[in-house]
């Protein structure tokens, strides 16, 4: 018999997709007969297929070690077999460049697994870049996007690294920029200087005195006089900051489907087959960091800032 205890990382799931992640080598067909055969046990009773499993659950394994060395997930893990492109990694920081669609955080059980801090961790653990056996600390990141905002997220590998990676940004010390293409000509540098506040229900921000404030510079980069491709510099970081605070200026992003000119993007929709915002977190650049000296002056990019260029020879066309 093998004895494990269900972690942080593979709680909150049906069994049998634990076991189709856990035994990756093993096929589908025979953890459903080993199930069926009542091989496996969650806390000393039978284990089924629907069940979940919860942190600290012991599941007991009625196999051989022969099957169970031969159905375990391999260890030659790359960052390709998590669906992660990673743009930088020391022994403190990972920088990974999200895509769009893909949850920064899970919102609920269902989206276990299924978002960028889910798909970090498992990468960090299986690739003995942190101890799985840690019950004190958890990877983490740092900055957070929204699903459809595509760029760059900082993760920390370790509790140090996360303390100071959050003192930085809180203090300003790591600046974020992004790349936006929006409806409207924008020929001078500007900034918005504004408050907020957030209506849950409608996940969507409103102009409030008594809420948070932002600050937000942009930068014209390239207008054709309809749309404009500009850089956007984050001095406050809040939720929905560079949408709205773009539709405040009269030049909304385009593809945005809560801030944005509904009849414009309905073009860009049939026309390019825009469905959401086009905003990149494209480039961060580190201060001076206690800690983390060595990153001070350093500036990381997105890969896919040629696409948002591309994109933009596109827009300036129609």
């Amino acid at each position: 018999m093998i004895e494990i205890t269900i972690n942080k990382n593979d709680a909150n799931q049906r069994f049998d997709r634990f076991l189709r992640k856990y035994f990756s080598n093993a096929p589908l067909s025979l953890l459903q007969k080993n199930i069926r055969k009542k091989n496996f046990k969650i806390n000393g009773k039978r284990a089924k297929a629907e069940m979940f499993v919860n942190e600290g659950d012991l599941i007991n394994m009625y196999i051989s070690e022969n099957d169970y060395n031969k159905w375990i997930r391999k260890t030659d893990y790359k960052a390709s077999d998590f669906d992660l492109d990673i743009i930088y990694e020391d022994e403190n920081i990972i920088i990974l460049d999200k895509k769009s669609g893909l949850l920064t955080h899970s919102s609920d059980s269902k989206d276990y697994g299924n978002n960028l801090v889910d798909q970090m961790i498992s990468y960090l653990i299986k690739t003995n870049k942190v101890d799985s056996r840690d019950k004190t600390f958890t990877p983490a990141v740092v900055n957070r996007l929204d699903r459809n905002t595509e760029g760059l997220v900082i993760g920390a590998k370790n509790a140090m690294a996360l303390r100071k990676l959050n003192k930085a940004i809180r203090e300003n010390k790591i600046s974020k920029y992004y790349l936006t293409i929006v409806k409207g000509e924008i020929k001078e540098e500007f900034t918005v200087d504004t408050y907020i506040s957030k209506n849950e229900n409608r996940n969507k921000v409103k102009q409030s005195e008594q809420g948070s404030r932002i600050i937000t510079k942009f930068r014209p980069i390239e207008s054709n006089g309809n749309f404009s491709l500009i850089e956007c510099e984050l001095l406050t970081g809040k939720t929905h900051q560079i949408r709205y605070s773009l539709k405040k200026n009269k030049t909304p992003i385009i593809g945005d489907s809560k801030y944005g000119n509904k009849e414009i993007n309905n073009i860009l929709y049939d026309k390019l087959s825009i469905k959401n915002q086009v905003l990149l977190a494209y480039k961060l650049k580190f201060g001076q960091i206690e800690g983390l000296e060595y990153l001070k002056d350093r500036e990381f990019f997105s890969k896919k800032k040629d696409n948002i260029i591309s994109l933009k020879n596109k827009v300036f066309k129609l």
